[in-house]
C-alpha cells in the first residue's frame, strides 16, 4: 500500500513495446532508399521503354522487311512458274517436242532466251524421268539428268505428277534448288497443246524446265523493284539477325537468305534518349529536394504508425495489453487449429472507480490507478498476464493445467488487498472490485470464450452486490440465454410493431401552459403480456437493439407531434446510440422523413457517456448542436453529476432528477444544491426542468429557487397520444377563451 503524502505520487514507468528506430534510419529505409530505388527504377523503366520502343520499331520494320523479301521472292517464283506454264501450253511446242523433236526450234525459242533474258537463265526439255533431251543455259549446254544440275528435281517431278492428277495438263510446280553456282529458282510444266489434252502416255511426256540463278545481280533487281534491303544468299548453318532458310523441294536446306535490316528504331532511340536524359536529370534534382523537405514529415508519420500499432494492442495509460492484445496472446498459445490449451481468466470490474475520478479529479485518479496496479501486480507476482480491457475493468489470465488454481488464488489475494480503503495523498478512497472467474479449453475458433465467460461472471458479481468472486457456471449461461431470448423478443416486437409511446407533458409553472413533452417507450401490446421498460431496456442496451428502439421512438414521436408546432419534443438517447458515429446522420434522415424541425427536438443524455468518452461526447454533442438540436443533461443529481459538466459540455437544458426534487422543501442540503445548480445554469443561459414533481410543496420550493419548468405526476402522468391530443385541445380552448 502506498502511504499518504503531500505531493502526488509519481506514476511508475511501465514498459511498452516500442519499435526501436532511428528517425534518420527510418527516413533512409522507408523514404530515401525507396525513392532512390523508384527513381533508378524510373530511369531503368524509361531506358527499358525506349529500348522496347526501339526493339518494337525494329521488329515491325524487320517483320515488314521479312514480309517484303518473302513477297519479292514469291513474286519471282510466281512469275517463273507462270512463264513455264505459259510456254508449255503451246501447240507449236507440242509439235516440236512430241511429234517431231526439233532441237533447232527449241534453241531458237527457249535456248536463246535463256542466254539473254533476265526471266530465266536455264531452259531444259526432259522426259518424264528428268533425262535432258534439250538443255541450254547462260553457262552453256545442259546434258544428263535434271537432278545432276538441280537438287530436289526428283521431288519436283513427283510434285508435278500429283498436280497433273489433281488439275490436269495445266499443272506446273516451282521450287528452290541447289546448283553448282549456289541457289536457283526452278519451275516445271508438262508441254501440251493449247487444247490442254495430253495425247501421250505419262512415261513419254516432255517436261519444260525454266530456272533462274538467285545471284547478287538478281537480288539487287528485286530490292530495287520492291524497295527492300538488298538480300544475300549465304551458306546454311550460319546465324543472322534477319534471315530465313531456303530449302529445295525435297526439304533439304540449301542456303540462307539474309539482309541487313534498316533498324529505324536506333535513330529514334538516340533522339529520345537525349531528351529523356535531360528530363530525368531535372526530376532527380526535384526528388532530392522533396526528400530533403519530407524528412521530418516522414519521421512524424513513422511515429504515428507506431503509436497506432501500440494503441491497438496496449492500453495507453498503463502500458498493459488491452482486450485485443489479450486475445492475440491467447492465439499465440494455440499454434494449430486443432490444438487445445487450458486457459483460466479472472475478470475484474472496479466498483465506483469512475465516480472516484469524477469526485477527486484526474490527478488523484491517476495515483489511484497506480496503487490499484501495484496491488494487482503484487498479487500476480509474475505468474500470470494482466490486461486492461476497459477503463475500470482488468483481466488476469494464465494457461496450463494448473491455471485455474493459480488464477483463483490471485483473485482472492486482490479481493483481500482492496477490502480496505486505499491511501492516496490525504484521501482514503474505497474501491470495490467484482471478480468473475472462468476456465476453459480453447482452440483458435474459441479464443475469446474464456474472456466472455469471465466477464459474464463479473457482471453477476456486480449485480449481486459486488466485492466478491463469482465463478462462471450454467446459471450464468442460463441468464445469458434468457437475455438472448428477451433480445429476440424485442426484435420480434419491433417487427410486429408492438411498441408504443406515451408522452409526459412539461409545464411552465407561471403560465400553467404545456411547453413540451417527453417521449417514453412502452411495450403494452406484447404478445406474451406487457413488459416494463425496466425489463427490456437493459437487455436492449446490452445487445445493441437500443439503437433500433431509439430510432423507432424518435421516428414515431416526430411523426406524432409534427403537426403541433408549439411543443418541444424531448427524446432519450442511450449511451449506445451516442457511441454510434452515424447517429447525427440517422437523426437527419428521421427529421427529413417526418418534416420535423430540428430546433423543436431535444435529446436527453445521461452522465455515463460523458464519463467514459468525454472527447467523443464533446464531438457528438457539437455535431448535433450544429444542426439546431437542443441537448439536455438528464437525471442531474444522481451519481457524480457536477456543475463542471455544464461548463464542459455546453448543454441547453438541465433536468433535475427526482432524487433531488423529492422532499426538497424539507431538506436544506438539497435546496442549496438545486439553488447553486440553477444559479450556474441561468448564468450560462441554460434552462432548468424539474422532473418527478409530485407535491405542491416541492413545486413551490422549486419556484422560490427560480425553477419554472416542471414535469411530474403533480401536473400530468405520461399520456398516450390520444389523451395528449385532447389535453392540447383543452389548452387551446382555454387560450381562446
Amino acid at each position: 500500500m502506498a502511504s499518504a503524502a503531500a505531493a502526488p505520487l509519481a506514476r511508475p514507468e511501465r514498459a511498452k513495446p516500442r519499435w526501436s528506430k532511428d528517425p534518420l534510419k527510418t527516413f533512409t529505409v522507408f523514404v530515401a532508399l525507396p525513392s532512390f530505388v523508384v527513381y533508378v527504377g524510373v530511369c531503368v523503366l524509361v531506358a527499358l521503354s525506349l529500348s522496347l520502343m526501339t526493339s518494337e520499331i525494329n521488329r515491325i520494320d524487320g517483320d515488314r522487311g521479312r514480309k517484303a523479301v518473302s513477297a519479292a521472292l514469291n513474286s519471282f517464283m510466281t512469275s517463273l512458274g507462270e512463264s513455264v506454264a505459259d510456254e508449255a501450253t503451246w501447240t507449236e511446242a507440242y509439235i516440236n517436242t512430241y511429234v517431231s523433236f526439233n532441237p533447232a526450234w527449241l534453241d531458237g525459242t527457249w535456248g536463246s532466251t535463256a542466254r539473254t533474258s533476265d526471266n530465266y537463265d536455264t531452259a531444259i526439255v526432259s522426259d518424264a524421268k528428268g533425262q535432258i533431251l534439250f538443255g541450254e543455259s547462260r553457262a552453256g549446254a545442259r546434258t544428263g539428268n535434271v537432278a545432276d544440275h538441280f537438287s530436289g528435281a526428283k521431288a519436283l517431278l513427283d510434285g508435278l505428277q500429283r498436280q497433273i492428277e489433281q488439275i490436269g495438263a495445266d499443272a506446273h510446280v516451282t521450287g528452290y534448288a541447289k546448283t553448282e553456282r549456289g541457289v536457283a529458282g526452278i519451275a516445271a510444266a508438262v508441254i501440251h497443246s493449247t487444247t490442254g489434252r495430253i495425247s501421250t502416255p505419262g512415261e513419254d511426256r516432255r517436261i519444260l524446265w525454266f530456272a533462274r540463278q538467285i545471284d547478287d545481280g538478281m537480288l539487287k533487281q528485286i530490292a530495287y523493284r520492291f524497295q527492300i534491303p538488298v538480300p544475300r544468299i549465304m551458306p546454311s548453318g550460319m546465324h543472322f539477325t534477319e534471315a530465313f532458310s531456303l530449302a529445295d523441294t525435297a526439304g533439304a536446306e540449301i542456303g540462307t537468305l539474309t539482309w541487313e535490316p534498316l533498324r529505324p528504331g536506333d535513330t529514334a532511340f538516340r533522339h529520345a534518349a537525349s531528351v529523356a536524359s535531360l528530363v530525368l536529370l531535372v526530376i532527380g534534382c526535384l526528388v532530392f529536394a522533396v526528400l530533403y523537405s519530407f524528412r521530418r514529415s516522414v519521421e512524424r508519420r513513422a511515429e504515428a504508425d507506431e503509436r497506432d500499432w501500440v494503441n491497438s494492442r496496449y492500453d495507453e495509460e498503463t502500458g498493459l495489453i488491452n482486450r485485443f492484445g489479450l486475445e492475440e496472446s491467447f492465439r499465440r498459445l494455440v499454434p494449430k487449429k486443432s490444438s487445445e490449451v487450458n486457459v483460466a481468466v479472472a475478470y475484474l470490474g472496479l466498483e465506483d472507480y469512475r465516480e472516484a475520478i469524477a469526485a477527486y479529479g484526474e490527478e488523484t485518479g491517476a495515483m489511484l490507478l497506480d496503487e490499484l496496479l501495484e496491488v494487482m501486480e503484487k498479487a500476480i507476482d509474475g505468474q500470470a498476464e494482466l490486461a486492461r480491457t476497459n477503463s475500470d475493468e482488468f483481466a488476469i489470465s494464465r494457461s496450463g493445467d494448473e491455471a485455474g488454481i493459480l488464477v483463483r488464488h490471485i483473485a482472492r489475494k486482490i479481493l483481500e488487498a482492496v477490502s480496505e480503503p486505499l491511501a492516496i495523498q490525504s484521501w482514503r478512497i474505497k474501491i470495490g472490485v467484482s471478480i468473475g472467474l472462468a476456465e476453459a479449453r480453447v482452440t483458435r475458433a474459441s479464443i475469446a470464450q474464456p474472456i466472455r465467460m469471465a466477464e459474464a461472471a463479473m457482471r453477476r458479481a456486480h449485480e449481486t452486490g459486488g466485492n466478491h468472486i463469482v465463478e462462471h457456471d450454467e446459471s450464468i449461461e442460463a441468464e445469458r440465454q434468457q437475455r438472448i431470448e428477451v433480445q429476440a423478443d424485442i426484435r420480434r416486437g419491433l417487427e410486429a410493431d408492438e411498441f408504443d409511446l406515451d408522452y409526459q407533458p412539461i409545464f411552465d409553472f407561471a403560465s400553467q401552459a404545456m411547453i413540451g413533452v417527453e417521449a417514453l417507450l412502452r411495450w403494452r401490446r406484447r404478445a406474451g403480456g406487457p413488459k416494463s421498460p425496466a425489463e427490456f431496456i437493459p437487455a436492449a442496451e446490452s445487445s445493441g437493439l437500443i439503437e433500433d428502439l431509439g430510432l423507432f421512438a424518435l421516428r414515431r414521436a416526430c411523426r406524432d407531434l409534427a403537426r403541433y408546432p408549439g411543443l418541444k419534443l424531448s427524446v432519450n438517447v442511450s449511451t449506445v446510440q451516442f457511441r454510434n458515429p452515424m447517429l447525427a446522420n440517422q437523426i437527419d434522415q428521421v427529421l427529413a422523413a417526418t418534416e420535423f424541425p430540428a430546433e423543436r427536438l431535444q435529446l436527453e443524455i445521461t452522465e455515463s457517456f460523458l464519463l467514459t468518452r468525454p472527447e467523443r461526447a464533446t464531438a457528438a454533442l457539437d455535431e448535433l448542436r450544429a444542426r439546431g438540436i437542443l441537448i439536455a443533461l438528464d437525471d442531474f443529481g444522481t451519481g457524480f453529476s457536477s456543475i463542471g459538466y455544464l461548463r464542459q459540455f455546453k448543454f441547453d437544458r438541465v433536468k433535475l432528477d427526482r432524487s433531488l426534487v423529492d422532499m426538497l422543501d424539507q431538506d436544506p442540503v438539497k435546496a442549496a444544491l438545486v439553488e447553486s445548480t440553477m444559479v450556474v445554469a441561468f448564468a450560462m443561459g441554460l434552462s432548468v426542468t424539474a422532473e418527478g414533481v409530485e407535491r405542491r410543496e416541492e413545486a413551490a420550493a422549486l419556484t422560490r429557487l427560480g425553477c419554472r419548468e416542471f414535469q411530474g405526476y403533480l401536473f400530468s402522468r405520461p399520456l398516450p397520444l390520444e389523451a395528449l391530443v385532447r389535453l392540447i385541445g383543452q389548452q387551446e380552448e382555454r387560450k381562446a377563451s
